[in-house]
């Protein structure tokens, strides 16, 4: 049996890079704080600990979080130092919070820009304004003072991840009184950046939209200096819009307009601008690869933001490493390509890991989705699957680190990575369980994150619910369950599809495909169970005429699984053989690019076809030479990965024992069917749901096939 649209998610990572300065000077300062040297006395405590109890995990752990935490302050001071340099110190206020600063005094910083002071003092100025007039100009570079001072606090608050849930409304309080002092471009921009960096997207949204009509206005007199801003907003819109799957069309829009300025921008200031260009020919890449009718237009933007991407210097390693990640996911959905997406995400994984090296606050989330994607692609080679676990165990244990510090911006890609690996593991039969502790945690987070953000995660949600139906339907006891997540996926995929059918068709029919199989375990609703297949089948074909390399082989999977409901139909024998037939030829023709990929959905195909055939008396070597290149098949795979495919190799040895059996030869059938029993043992043991049934079945054959010996 085929198991069909297991989900799984390569990150596409998009948006500008950061630049963080060294300073001496800063640095020096930072090492004096009273803040750096009451961490650096817990890191000697803990080292002293670790060497005291070395075998002790704990403090090992906790070094590893102070660690991070020292590295996140030191960025967070790098950028405050950034911040200071842009904003002219007009106030006494913002000069004793400099001075406070530059001495590492951090906490006395934060305290001088007090809240209270501030407020009081722009209220009387926001009076003033209203009364003298004649005094506005004085009063509004006043005011921008106050609004630096906010922003200022927002920056310095914004850091302050003591605060926990309460840390981005507070950040969020401050920048909107940074607003009151006036409604620039500048402001908004930074509140907007703000925002969307903590996935808080409509507020973002709300801002971007009225900062670029400000922008374009502002372009409108002065082209030369203010197009690229307008470039910058549009992008940075088209992010926001981009991860909602019903605007694909509106987000296009904004990155086709935000390409064409960054084109033209480029052309005169090739120095300044190419970096830009090649930021936005990758985020409308990777809007068109979601559609499965334009990859070709995907890859062609790609491989110009790769060929100025090596024109540029180091400080666009991050850049350059994103650009190759995305190619890699779009070359992964081909199975021709395989191997140019592994050097893709092979590529991007060294930079990363360079980056992060000298800067792993800023750089270490990108290691972690560059681990996810490359391990995504290596988890379909069944040669490949230990890989693949180190690849996302690595991923996961760095985004958790990373979300107990920032939830609101980690936990989806925890998700994500949570789902992969429970992909992988499902495929384990010893490892069921854990498959789904993490399947079931990954839809929490998931159902959490659709909650603000229902057309963002909606996606994610469905694809976490085929997932986890798909690993429940294994266990005839859990088979209600199953159906109620597989429906519940099926209609969140259905309705995604009225809105953005190229991107939602390809999970539509991987959900019909995966009730299908379950409702085929049930005698009276084959009919359903065919109207299923049937769906997935024409959906597939219709997607593998635009795009042959990525959907032939689900046209492989939906015509097995629709054979092997047909073939028990004693009077649509012949229809079955020409589903089964047309499956193998594609199977056989996918595994001479891929073999480490395809060569088990050839096995299955020869196993089904096998049970197919060998009902008609005259082609009982037919399915004899079909039964054999079967298992051979699967004894090749289960040497490399038996936890996998030895479930497979002992359904062949059954099938082929109960086909000699039908012909009346025990003797023949004694042997495979003791071999079979012999490696259900163990799997009934570890897994009585799922294969306790046919570990008795199994031992009742083999009394039969004793008996007719005798």
């Amino acid at each position: 049996m085929a198991v069909s649209g297991i989900h799984t998610g390569s990150i596409t990572t998009n948006g500008g890079h950061a630049i963080v300065g060294n300073d001496n000077q800063i640095i020096q300062n930072f090492y004096h704080s009273a803040s750096y040297q009451e961490m650096e006395s817990q890191r000697q405590d803990l080292l002293g600990d670790i060497q005291k109890y070395p075998d002790d995990a704990k403090f090992r752990q906790k070094l590893t979080r102070l660690l991070q935490q020292m590295e996140d302050f030191k960025r967070d001071v790098l950028k405050l130092a950034e911040d200071f340099q842009r904003i002219p110190l007009n106030t006494e206020r913002l000069k004793l919070a400099k001075q406070h600063f530059d001495a590492g005094e951090y906490v006395q910083a934060r305290a001088v820009l007090d809240a209270e002071s501030i407020t009081q003092e722009q209220d009387v100025l926001l009076a003033e304004q209203q009364r003298l007039q004649e005094k506005q100009a004085t009063i509004t570079a006043q005011l921008d003072d106050k609004a630096n001072e906010w922003l200022l606090k927002a920056s310095l608050t914004a850091i302050d991840y003591s605060l926990v849930d309460q840390r981005i409304a507070q950040t969020s309080g401050y920048f909107e009184k940074a607003l009151k002092s006036g409604r620039t471009p500048e402001r908004l921009f930074t509140y907007a950046k703000f925002l969307q960096d903590n996935n808080q997207y409509r507020a973002a949204e709300t801002l971007f939209t009225e900062e670029l009509t400000l922008r374009r206005q502002l372009a409108k007199d002065n082209a030369a200096v203010y197009l690229h801003a307008v470039g910058s907003t549009l992008n940075s819109l088209g992010l926001l819009v981009a991860a909602d799957s019903q605007r694909r069309k509106e987000a296009e829009i904004l990155y086709t307009e935000a390409l064409t300025l960054c084109r033209q921008l480029a052309k005169d200031n090739p120095a300044v601008y190419l970096s830009d260009l090649a930021m936005a020919l990758n985020n409308l890449g990777a809007l068109l690869m979601a559609d499965s009718q334009r990859r070709k237009e995907a890859e062609i933007l790609y491989t110009e933001a790769l060929t100025i991407h090596s024109q540029l210097p180091a400080v666009y390693l991050h850049d350059l490493a994103m650009t190759l990640n995305n190619l890699g996911i779009l070359m992964k959905a081909d199975s021709q390509r395989r191997k140019e997406a592994e050097t893709l995400f092979t590529g991007a994984l060294t930079l990363h890991r360079q980056l992060a090296k000298d800067n792993p606050a800023v750089y270490l989330r990108d290691v972690a989705l560059s681990l996810n994607n490359l391990g995504a692609l290596l988890m379909a080679d069944s040669q490949r699957r230990k890989e693949a676990e180190t690849l996302f165990t690595e991923a996961l244990s760095l985004l958790r680190q990373l979300a107990k510090d920032n939830p609101a911006a980690y936990l989806p890609y925890v998700a994500s990575t949570l789902n992969n690996l429970g992909a992988l593991l499902m495929a384990d039969s010893q490892r069921r369980k854990e498959a789904e502790t993490l399947f079931t945690e990954a839809l929490s987070l998931r159902r959490q994150l659709a909650k603000d953000n229902p057309a963002v995660y909606l996606p994610d949600v469905a694809g976490t619910l085929n997932n986890l139906g798909a690993l429940v339907m294994a266990d005839s006891q859990r088979r209600k369950e199953a159906e109620t997540l597989f429906t519940e996926a099926l209609t969140l995929r259905r309705q995604l599809a009225k809105d953005n059918p190229a991107v939602h068709l390809p999970d539509v029919a991987a959900s019909l495909n995966s009730l299908g199989l379950l409702v085929k375990a049930d005698s009276q609703r084959r009919k359903e169970a065919e109207t299923l297949f049937t769906g997935a089948l024409t959906l597939h074909r219709q997607l593998a005429k635009d795009n042959p390399a990525v959907y032939l082989r689900d046209v492989a999977l939906s015509l097995n699984n629709l054979g092997a409901l047909l073939m028990a139909d004693s009077q649509r024998r012949k229809e079955a053989e020409t589903l089964f037939t047309e499956a193998l030829s594609l199977r056989r023709q996918l595994a001479k690019d891929s073999p480490a990929v395809y060569l088990p959905d050839v096995a299955m195909t020869l196993n089904n076809l096998g049970i197919l055939v060998k009902a008609d008396r005259q082609r009982r070597k037919e399915a004899e030479t079909l039964f054999t290149e079967a298992l051979t098949l699967f004894r090749q795979l289960a040497k490399d990965n038996p936890a996998v495919y030895l479930p497979d190799v002992a359904n062949t040895l059954a099938a082929f024992g109960i086909t000699y059996l039908g012909w009346n030869e025990p003797a023949k059938a004694l042997p495979l069917l003791q071999e079979s029993a012999q490696l259900f043992a163990p799997l009934a043991e570890q897994a009585p749901g799922v294969f306790g049934e046919k570990y008795d079945y199994g031992l009742q054959l083999i009394e039969n096939a004793k008996a007719a010996k005798h």
